[in-house]
């Protein structure tokens, strides 16, 4: 299989946000960066990603999306999806790293879903006290991201955490992004699950026999 350019996907999927990330470095120093170790392996995945439809009648326990320590990327689609089937591909280990870096950047190593809920329940109640009405999702779907890695560093300074294990889980997400775009939180995790449903799509994808 061809080595995979993650840098192309993320091109395409936010090529301004890209674009003005190129010119910053031009003229601002390189932040502190987080470091990550993690075996080559194939055994237990270093990143998965899934959606659980709770109005599905038969979930599918397989993870939609699992990255692995030697690069491996598998895919799975349910047979109630247009793609169903599984897929492969290979990314190197400096993309992988990239990939962490930016979930990452985008809070899910640091993700505290007691402090979020607080503060959905407060943008929840200053949305009533406003319009009057209040929102409910009948048909509900949790997003969830598991991070595994030997040993993780927010920073080259910070404390390093052996046998790192993290798991991002919030409900109706993308329906969140949209009622709350001024929630910090709630956007980033958004560009977290973007990047991975990107990754999903990536057209270096090989279906398997």
């Amino acid at each position: 299989m061809k080595t995979a350019n993650l840098h192309i996907l993320l091109f395409v999927a936010f090529s301004a946000i890209l674009a003005a990330g190129i010119q910053a470095a031009d003229s601002l120093p390189v932040p502190p960066q987080p470091i990550f170790h993690f075996e080559a392996a194939d055994d237990i995945p270093v990143i998965e990603y899934n959606l659980d439809h709770h109005m599905l009648a038969q979930r599918d326990p397989t993870p939609l999306l699992r990255v692995y320590g030697s690069g491996r990327v598998q895919v799975h689609f349910p047979v109630y999806m247009k793609k169903a089937g599984d897929y492969e591909m290979q990314i190197s280990r400096a993309e992988l790293n990239e990939l962490l870096r930016m979930l990452d950047n985008n809070g899910i190593m640091a993700f505290d879903a007691k402090a979020l809920r607080q503060e959905k329940q407060q943008l929840e109640t200053a949305h009533r006290t406003t319009t009057g009405t209040s929102f409910h999702i009948s048909d509900a779907t949790d997003t969830v991201i598991k991070i595994r890695l030997n040993q993780y560093q927010r920073t080259a300074s910070s404390p390093r955490v052996n046998g790192f294990s993290k798991q991002f889980s919030w409900r109706n997400l993308s329906s969140d992004a949209r009622r709350f775009p001024g929630s910090h939180t709630i956007m980033q995790a958004a560009n977290a699950a973007a990047i991975l449903e990107a990754l999903c799509d990536h057209p270096a994808l090989r279906k398997l026999p």
